[in-house]
């Protein structure tokens, strides 16, 4: 049996931190030897993503394009992604940590900081997502061993019970509103760290976060995975992202419908066994 079919036990004073803070760090998630099979997919065909859209030198992008590559929902283009994307040992824990019985994938997302690349800006996640009351969480793994100065995550502590802001794209503007927040309200910065391939955040759709640039002379490789409690249901897309994000990760739905299109099936529980 794969270590993806088993469970990660969640300490609950980890659970408790990530009710506080927002955001909590897990080490040792997914062990690298059985983390290097899936990482090498993942890279492979993010890279190849890249390739194929071309390289725009670093000083014609916006902030956001100087940021990452972003190449999302490979789990349902690529099948040696899925066992990684889909896995129950990663849902378990998202399903832990936001306290409900069962959980959904909303989307993956491999995101690459390339050398040089510029810092992310202070954001909320589920500010782009049609999904006002659910309660979602993202995993953001590192695929190979992050310095600090690579530009892993940091967090705004506390600040997910801000909720709801209005709309927000990740941007100078969101950097800079953000950052008075933060400082308006107090909120302590938590940092990620150096983290090792396999390590894991997880956090809170609502906490403020970003992460600073790429100062090293490697790319940040990272995945992400997106988790949604499973009765959660579409509501009203109040600007243009989340009506984008309506199309494409929630097909065929409508406001008032579940989050249950063939991009969101359910991944928490399954049938496996504990380690």
């Amino acid at each position: 049996m794969s270590m993806l079919d088993s469970l990660y036990t969640v300490d609950e004073t980890k659970i408790a931190a990530f009710q506080q803070n927002g955001w909590v760090r897990l080490n040792g998630v997914l062990p690298e030897p059985e983390l290097a099979p899936h990482r090498d997919a993942i890279i492979g065909h993010t890279m190849g993503f890249a390739e194929s859209r071309g390289v725009v030198p670093m000083a014609q992008r916006n902030t956001y394009g100087k940021a990452f590559i972003q190449y999302s929902n490979l789990w349902a283009m690529h099948p040696d992604v899925a066992a990684f994307a889909l896995a129950p040992r990663f849902a378990k824990i998202a399903a832990d940590l936001m306290g409900v019985a069962s959980v959904r994938m909303y989307h993956d997302q491999a995101l690459f900081k390339e050398v040089g690349g510029g810092l992310t800006p202070w954001h909320q996640d589920q500010q782009y997502w049609p999904l006002d009351g659910a309660k979602c969480v993202t995993m953001w793994m590192p695929l190979i061993d992050c310095s600090k100065v690579m530009g892993t995550m940091r967090f705004a502590n506390g600040s997910q019970a801000l909720g709801y802001m209005g709309p927000l794209d990740i941007s100078d503007s969101s950097e800079q509103r953000l950052q008075n927040l933060i400082e308006e309200h107090g909120y302590p910065i938590g940092e990620a760290g150096d983290m090792l391939a396999g390590d894991a955040t997880f956090h809170n759709g609502w906490c403020i976060h970003g992460a600073p640039g790429n100062a090293s002379d490697a790319i940040r490789a990272v995945m992400t995975i997106i988790y949604v409690e499973a009765d959660a249901v579409v509501t009203v897309p109040d600007h243009i992202s989340r009506e984008n994000d309506l199309r494409t990760w929630l097909p065929d739905l409508v406001p008032g419908d579940r989050v249950a299109s063939p991009l969101n099936p359910v991944l928490w529980p399954a049938t496996i066994q504990s380690s």
